[in-house]
């Protein structure tokens, strides 16, 4: 049976103009994802929500409240939402980013039997000169199908949400090619009979755009006081963890380090800092910023969510320097001794027990308790020695050395501070590839997040690169291409990708990586691309700055040429039927055929999980060998061997340019796999800081953020490709969904080759850009009830949530209800603790410690009467039961469920006889339902569950329970004057005013509606087969008895029907 939990069914609405100008949000708005052109409001009757027993789990709007068609999505949403639009696979396939105005070929896809399509405006119009084209048929049929497990968070044991699986549709693919004379620098779709694609743009720019977007997840990355603009401070207390060497430990927390490590960015979606992924996303960026200085502009602040005044400095080099920080930062943690620098932070174990926002896990104790040790927190952050080896000291030498040369015009101190930094560094690998033995580190090492990475050539031979870049050295040039017998297994041999010495004279004399892809765990592409952009491009710098000879450096442009094409031969291997044959070097047992898939320009792989993470290598050194043949070609230069004419780099760029397709939309699920970029993207990211599905923090509630820039992990598309969890939810399957940084770091790489920097292509004008500090926290004290009936008492469940900061200590919370005073007076109406339990920041539970002080002043204080509130009619007065709570420590919640019963009078207090009350405390103030106000928000009223319902869903937010500490007002609005006091509107979660949701064949009902409400069942005939009425805001209704099948539910208010529902009774 599936539950259709959404509380309204309108019509689909239809398009309005999506073509409203605005000021830019972004440097990158024209390829950020739109709302599609109408809404179906009953696509969530399609979610299966029998996956949890938790109640009311798609109490949305049927149509999200910010839905414009074709206007720009919020990058916070509801993650239903987001999933409604995945459920529509199109059968059109377009690169949601866009194309270059250069391009020849801008391909697309189509799967079905149509002939021609037209190219439209953004609101899906013809324009002004109509554009149509004819599709090309192949012989591939392609199928698709994902399935989505949404969660709630982690803090239960029902952690689901909601299940859909859906099908793409099945066919033939037709190719089609956007026209040359389309509009350009506007959005675009493609329409295809009644069907519409996503947008896309035709611009030069679009990659730069792309580029922008990417770069913004090292932002969201940073660890530190380091002005993300995605989140606030975070594991500023790095250092101070026990410094460990392969596991042993030799110190504990010690809080005058601590701050001494802050900084580096985090690995994927977890709170590691990993030296592997650091180091080789600063030498990326410092590569990337050196190679192609033309294409890093200034489109950023430090702080990414600026962008109008900026800081002057080229955004890819700015974000290599917060790298560089960190290792400078651990080289002076060492006192300058290079085996003793940390570059690696934190337990994998303890950190994988966290999942929540970075900035809360500071506020972890520093103490041997479990909640110290076994969350993430400052404590177990241990400083890990042993983890640089030659290959991880290498590139953080070349990224370092780099900067001291293309920094100092910005920093000249801090650029020789690099210098320094990275010549030690460099002798350090250096002494470890020749075998001499060091206290921490090894020539190789693994972690248990990281392992498999054994060599180190690749990494020296980048860093001799970017030393003789930054200084022009001699012995650099001959460690780098010169120097025999430098290692003990090098061998030199003759011919073209045999390189005649030093560390590029690697594996079999060459620079060649055998069968692995370009990745965190592999820099043989960056270092040939180096080699060639950096020292041998230019003749005069090559022979004059850096001491080459003109017959060492076309040997040295032969040998990167061959082995660029010997390692795409090999990342080719038999997975394709397409090719291209490149020129044959001397590396006669390896290829110069490079295959790929002819459909998703696939090619070969490490692993199968996370494959967009790998394929964004090939597709990296697919355009890097495009770059340096493209050059090469240009200059038409006379090599010892091979030919420097006919090296097909314009094929090469173009292949290049469809694996990027595929990336950004061109692929069997209709979806960018850049996270930000494109109209649909996944909203299940394995990414603490944005998805909050993981949650296991009672407090610190957060809502899903889309992680802009993040790469989609992805699987292995096919002839049937399938997007589907293996046993788990969406976010839990880190083999598809986690993000890394290394993965942006190879895709920045990637859209770095082409874009064209441009500078000019967006308002330099926001009129509500955020670059203050981040807080997704509420940053308040607030209560949430239920109420439920057990053993003829009156119950209800109240928690009390602490999200702020700090902790509070003295707090009381009052419930308000109304009774007469012989009620009252007669031992009628008497609260009693029956459980008290404390929730904290960690996640584990216990008893609350000061449980018997709670129900002794519970009992010894009871109801006291509220002046003014006298009700003529009623004879009632409203009453107020203070209930003690004490200290709730920040980000805890405090859980009690209290019973209402009557007794009798001893002495001057009310004994319980666990009887029940002479008043339903729960219709009274505090829990019923409210309209709102201009001082006061609505109110749909506590809800009436099962007893053990809030074990596994959170009640919603009780605005009308009031909370206090120290006697000033945190939470709540209480009747008469009692809340006068208060500052300002307390924010409160707005609840529908009608709502009705079926579980388990129980339909029930919430409504702020006045007088008698009528429920009326209907079977699809329109045949009555149910009516009953109820008083109040609250009613539930067993539909056991009637027939199984399809009905309708009307919820009835006189003659006005507050809510209408499709339901299904199993």
């Amino acid at each position: 049976m599936k539950n259709f939990g959404v509380l309204t069914a309108i019509s689909t609405l239809a398009a309005i103009s999506a073509s409203t100008a605005m000021a830019a949000t972004t440097p990158y708005d024209l390829i950020r994802p739109t709302w599609p052109l109408s809404w179906d409001a009953k696509v969530f009757e399609n979610f299966d929500t029998t996956v949890t027993k938790k109640i009311g789990v798609l109490n949305i709007p049927a149509t999200p409240a910010s839905f414009k068609a074709g206007a720009m999505m919020p990058d916070t949403l509801d993650q239903a939402y987001f999933d409604a639009i995945n459920t529509k696979i199109s059968p059109i396939r377009v690169n949601q980013a866009g194309y270059l105005k250069s391009d020849k070929v801008r391909q697309f896809y189509f799967v079905g039997a149509a002939k021609d399509f037209e190219i439209v405006d953004a609101d899906g119009k013809s324009l002004s000169t109509k554009v149509t084209g004819l599709f090309t048929t192949t012989t591939t049929e392609t199928a698709s199908n994902w399935t989505i497990v949404a969660g709630t968070n982690a803090t239960t044991n029902d952690q689901q949400r909601y299940k859909v699986e859906f099908t793409g549709p099945s066919g033939i693919i037709q190719v089609g090619n956007i026209p040359q004379n389309v509009p350009t620098e506007k959005r675009l779709r493609i329409k295809v009979g009644d069907e519409i694609s996503s947008t896309f743009i035709v611009s030069d720019d679009v990659y730069t755009m792309a580029k922008d977007a990417t770069l913004k997840f090292f932002g969201i990355q940073r660890s530190g006081n380091s002005e993300s603009w995605f989140h606030g401070p975070s594991h500023t207390k790095d250092g101070g963890g026990a410094i460990t060497t392969a596991g042993d430990t030799t110190s504990s927390f010690d809080a005058s380090r601590a701050g001494s490590l802050a900084g580096g960015w985090y690995d994927c979606g977890d709170h590691l800092k990993e030296s592997q992924t650091m180091a080789y996303a600063f030498m990326t960026l410092a590569v990337m910023h050196a190679t192609n200085p033309g294409k890093d502009v200034d489109h950023y602040d430090y702080n990414q969510g600026e962008f109008v005044k900026t800081d002057g400095v080229p955004d890819v080099l700015r974000e290599a320097k917060h790298g560089a920080d960190f290792f400078l930062k651990a080289y002076e943690f060492a006192k300058g001794v290079v085996d003793d620098m940390p570059v690696s932070v934190g337990s994998f174990g303890s950190d994988h027990g966290w999942w929540g926002r970075p900035e809360a896990q500071d506020y972890l104790p520093t103490d041997n308790s479990s909640v110290a040790t076994d969350r993430g927190g400052p404590a177990a952050r241990i400083v890990r020695l042993g983890e640089l080896g030659a290959n991880i000291s290498s590139d953080i030498a070349a990224g370092l050395a780099i900067l001291s040369k293309d920094y100092a015009k910005y920093d000249k101190k801090f650029a020789d501070s690099c210098l320094v930094v990275a010549e030690k560094m460099y002798a350090f690998a250096k002494d470890l590839a020749q075998g001499k033995t060091f206290k921490n580190n090894k020539t190789t090492f693994s972690s248990p997040a990281y392992n498999g990475n054994n060599e180190f050539t690749d990494d020296l031979a980048l860093a001799s690169v970017a030393l003789l870049y930054a200084t022009g050295k001699k012995d650099y040039a001959d460690d780098m291409i010169r120097t025999t017998e430098l290692f003990a297994s090098q061998q030199i041999r003759d011919g073209a990708g045999f390189f005649g010495g030093g560390w590029f004279a690697a594996d079999a004399s060459g620079m060649l990586k055998n069968v692995k892809n370009t990745s965190w765990a592999n820099a043989h592409s960056f270092a040939l691309y180096a080699l060639y952009k950096l020292i041998l491009a230019d003749k005069t710098k090559a022979t004059s700055e850096y001491g080459l000879t003109e017959a060492e450096r076309l040997a040295a442009i032969e040998d990167c040429l061959a082995d660029m094409i010997a390692n795409l031969s090999d990342v080719s291997g038999s997975i394709g039927s397409e090719s291209v044959v490149l020129p044959a070097g001397g590396v006669a047992f390896k290829g110069n055929t490079v295959k790929y898939n002819p459909i998703w320009y696939t090619m070969l792989t490490d692993q199968k999980w996370n494959f967009n993470r790998y394929q964004a290598g090939n597709i990296f050194e697919v355009l890097a060998y495009a770059d340096v043949a493209a050059d090469i070609e240009k200059q038409g230069a006379t090599l010892p061997a091979m030919a420097s004419t006919g090296l097909k780099a314009s094929e090469m760029r173009q292949l290049g340019i469809n694996q990027l397709n595929y990336m950004l939309g061109v692929n069997p699920w209709d979806v960018s796999f850049v996270y930000g970029i494109g109209d649909k993207n996944d909203a299940h990211p394995h990414h603490r800081a944005s998805n909050p599905e993981g949650k296991t923090s009672p407090g610190f509630n957060y809502k899903y953020n889309c992680p802009v820039g993040a790469l989609f992990g992805g699987t292995v598309p096919g002839d049937s490709s399938s997007l589907v969890p293996e046993s788990k939810m969406s976010w839990e399957d880190y083999h598809l969904s986690e993000t890394c940084l290394d993965a942006s770091a190879t895709l920045l790489s990637a859209l770095t080759l082409v874009s064209n920097g441009g500078s000019d292509y967006y308002e330099k004008k926001c009129d509500n850009c955020k670059t203050g500090e981040i807080n997704p926290f509420s940053e308040e004290v607030y209560a949430t009830a239920y109420h439920y009936t057990w053993t003829d008492m009156d119950m209800f469940n109240i928690q009390i949530f602490n999200e702020t900061i700090k902790d509070v200590d003295s707090v009381m919370a009052y419930i308000y209800f109304d009774a007469t005073e012989e009620d009252v007076d007669a031992c009628g109406v008497i609260f009693d603790q029956d459980l008290c339990a404390t929730y904290d920041m960690a996640g584990f539970i216990k008893a609350c410690s000061n449980d018997s002080e709670i129900r002794n002043y519970m009992r010894s204080h009871g109801p006291q009467k509220v002046e003014d509130t006298y009700n003529e009619e009623k004879k009632t007065y409203t009453w107020v039961q203070p209930i003690y709570v004490g200290s709730i420590g920040l980000g805890t919640r405090i859980r009690m469920d209290v019973g209402v019963s009557s007794g009798i009078k001893e002495g001057n207090t009310c004994e319980t006889l666990r009887t029940p009350a002479k008043v339903k405390v729960t219709e009274g103030w505090s829990f019923t339902a409210h309209e709102a106000s201009k001082d006061a928000p609505a109110y749909a009223g506590a809800p009436d569950w099962d007893k053990d319902q809030g074990d596994i869903q959170e009640a919603p937010q009780n605005p009308y329970i009031v909370v206090r500490d120290k006697g000033k007002l945190l939470w709540g609005y209480g009747p008469a004057n009692t809340t006068d006091d208060r500052v300002g509107f307390v924010r409160v979660a707005q609840r529908l005013d009608t709502q009705m949701q079926l579980s388990r064949n129980t339909l029930y009902m919430q409504t702020n509606a006045r007088g008698t409400k009528t429920l009326k069942i209907f079977d699809m005939l329109g045949n009555q087969l149910l009516a009953q009425s109820f008083e109040g805001a609250q009613a539930r209704v067993n539909l056991e008895n009637l027939h199984r099948g399809t009905m309708v539910a009307r919820l009835m208010a006189g003659n006005k029907l507050l809510a209408s529902k499709v339901i299904r009774v199993k």
